[in-house]
């Protein structure tokens, strides 16, 4: 049987190797590059997500200023008789 395998072994070792084993290392990289581009754009999301929780928690924990009317708006050259004077808004 060990010598069955020597044989097998031995007569592989006589063969050319796959033409496709050159370009391995271009593809590994490349795979490992895009991992870590989507690794990254995880990080990114995960951190955009936790700053927008954290801003929505502190703007319902701080207390707002009360409400106010707002002052009658000036414009300048606005008639005494146009509609929104007349209608007293």
């Amino acid at each position: 049987m060990m010598s069955d395998l020597d044989q097998l072994l031995g007569r592989m070792r006589g063969l050319p190797t796959d033409p496709r084993l050159m370009d391995m290392e271009e593809a590994v990289m490349a795979g490992v590059a895009a991992r870590r581009e989507r690794a990254v754009a995880r990080r990114s999301l995960a951190l955009a997500g936790i700053v927008a929780i954290g801003i929505g928690w502190i703007g319902s924990v701080v207390p707002g200023s009360p409400a106010q009317a707002a002052s009658r708006p000036v414009v300048i050259g606005m008639s005494d008789y146009a509609p929104s004077r007349l209608l007293g808004q």
